[in-house]
């Protein structure tokens, strides 16, 4: 012990004289544990659905009302059509369930009332969202356990009541189709935030920071120049990523690559802005490092709705998700490439997306400026 004593000494020196890194170490595992304690859960809630009811007798009501008095659903529009076999809404709702707006469409026939009173066999049809393929077999055991529970209050229905169900954008329900779209978001952010956040924090471990605080240049400038420098690599990566994704786990691209292309780019700003205010904060490379994968990579796996619907949040995690931007691009990604969703679709997660970058670079920019300002 005796030899030894000055190696624990000396290493116990080092960890105090890096608290910020020592406050990440501790820091970091409470966060996982809040945020797994209350983001893993199976469960769904306040489904949002809609129905179009060809029938208006009272057995389609009832029907309805089965849906509407349980925890599971929330239905955002129930409409009679007034069609005698088909409805003109159908096409409207299966916009909003490429928009993500809902989940399901459940379709009552309009001779549903009819066929039920006189022992004819019926069907309803559930048109579900498959993009999700663990949430879509959800869904279906959640409408199937209430329409049995329907069937059973009425006696002889089970013989005549079935089900007709269809499942959109992923008909094979392959669970890689929905986890690879969302994983090439979380590289995406996590890679791009990387690339700059060791930029600055590289820069001041060497000194040649200075070099960059007597230059005539503006802050801002710096930091755009900083930022335009990654975008081409961080571009070219998504490009790899995707390919690799196509040929290799063969994921359907089956919306405009040029959309996708667009969003992405602001995508990719955002994440390096992300980068660049987390280096013009961090002291050295490691400690800029450490907070770029807390402040990312965590976030947008559990937060996201990569792996865990956002509906299965508590609200305070949901509302937490508002301002993580893999959040928004997910949106994006799976509406492309599983939903061929267009940029009417998407204009909002897009909005968002170029004003979390703004902010975040005019933050970084005036931190920048701070630090600048000392050194004259």
């Amino acid at each position: 012990m005796k030899r030894i004593k000055p190696i624990i000494r000396k290493e116990f020196a080092h960890i105090v004289r890096d608290p910020k890194s020592l406050l990440i170490v501790f820091l970091m595992p409470l966060v996982m544990i809040f945020i797994y304690g209350y983001a893993i859960s199976y469960d769904l809630n306040n489904i949002n659905i809609a129905i179009v009811n060809n029938s208006k007798g009272k057995l389609s009501q009832d029907f309805i009302n089965a849906f509407k008095n349980n925890g599971y659903f929330t239905i955002i529009n129930s409409m009679h059509s007034g069609k005698s076999k088909s409805s003109t809404s159908i096409p409207t709702y299966e916009q909003w369930l490429r928009e993500g707006k809902i989940s399901e469409i459940i379709v009552i026939p309009y001779d549903f009332d009819k066929k039920i009173k006189t022992g004819i066999p019926t069907k309803v049809n559930f048109i579900i969202d498959g993009s999700d393929s663990n949430s879509a077999n959800i869904i279906y055991q959640y409408s199937e356990q209430i329409l049995l529970s329907f069937i059973n209050s009425y006696q002889g229905l089970d013989k005549i009541l079935k089900i007709n169900t269809k499942v959109y954008f992923n008909t094979e329900a392959k669970s890689s189709f929905f986890f690879i779209p969302g994983l090439i978001a979380v590289l995406l952010l996590m890679m791009s935030a990387l690339l700059t956040s060791l930029s600055i924090s590289r820069e001041k471990e060497s000194g040649s920071i200075e070099l960059l605080f007597i230059s005539p240049l503006k802050s801002f400038e710096i930091i755009i120049g900083k930022t335009i420098a990654y975008i081409f690599v961080a571009f070219a990566v998504e490009i790899i990523i995707l390919l690799f994704s196509r040929f290799w786990f063969h994921i359907p691209i089956r919306g405009n690559l040029l959309i996708l292309f667009i969003f992405s780019l602001i995508y990719i700003i955002t994440g390096l802005a992300i980068g660049i205010f987390i280096s013009t904060a961090a002291a050295d490379q490691k400690t800029a490092m450490l907070a770029t994968l807390l402040a990312t990579m965590l976030p947008s796996i559990m937060l996201s709705g990569f792996i865990f619907p956002l509906d299965s949040l508590s609200p305070i995690l949901q509302y937490i998700s508002r301002i993580i931007p893999a959040t928004y691009f997910l949106k994006i990604i799976r509406g492309v490439v599983l939903k061929n969703a267009s940029v009417s679709n998407l204009y909002y997660e897009g909005f968002i997306l170029i004003l979390m970058a703004v902010v975040i670079l005019g933050i970084a920019t005036v931190k920048f400026a701070k630090e600048r300002n000392k050194t004259k």
